[in-house]
């Protein structure tokens, strides 16, 4: 049986060792760059409940069969079993963005938003209305914010 100082000890280590710098932080997560590839990016829950990973990680998988949609959204490349950590493609900020997103990115935060390679990808959706309106192809106007 493994006492409680050696798994507090493998935490530390693991984090370190999948972790680099946290580049960004909103209320349900933080997101760190990937130490061991720069093109990926870790998302950790902080316990807020929210099921942010769990929820990108679903509409990632839906969007597999649906070219429509996958067009939208940075790739997501595995989840814990649990859901507290999701790894993503990386994007680079957009210098431009979009008069129309699809019905279901409902949070148009430009920091959400971002580049791999030429295309605009939403990086950050957790939130969205994918239940209520389905992966459509139906596009609206966008009103962009920042924070």
């Amino acid at each position: 049986m493994l006492d409680g100082h050696f798994l507090s000890t493998v935490e530390v280590e693991v984090f370190r060792m999948l972790c680099g710098d946290r580049i960004a932080a909103g209320s349900s997560r933080a997101v760190y760059q990937c130490a061991y590839d720069d093109g990926l990016v870790v998302k950790i829950e902080n316990g807020a409940q929210s099921f942010q990973n769990i929820a990108e990680w679903q509409v990632w998988q839906d969007a597999q069969f649906m070219p429509h949609a996958l067009d939208w959204l940075a790739p997501c490349v595995s989840i814990s079993p649990c859901g507290l950590v999701l790894i993503q493609k990386k994007t680079e900020p957009a210098k431009r963005f979009p008069e129309k997103l699809p019905v279901w990115l409902t949070d148009t935060k430009r920091a959400n938003y971002g580049m791999i390679g030429r295309r605009f990808v939403c990086h950050d959706y957790g939130t969205h209305l994918m239940c209520n309106s389905g992966l459509s192809k139906r596009l609206r106007k966008v009103e962009w914010w920042d924070e």
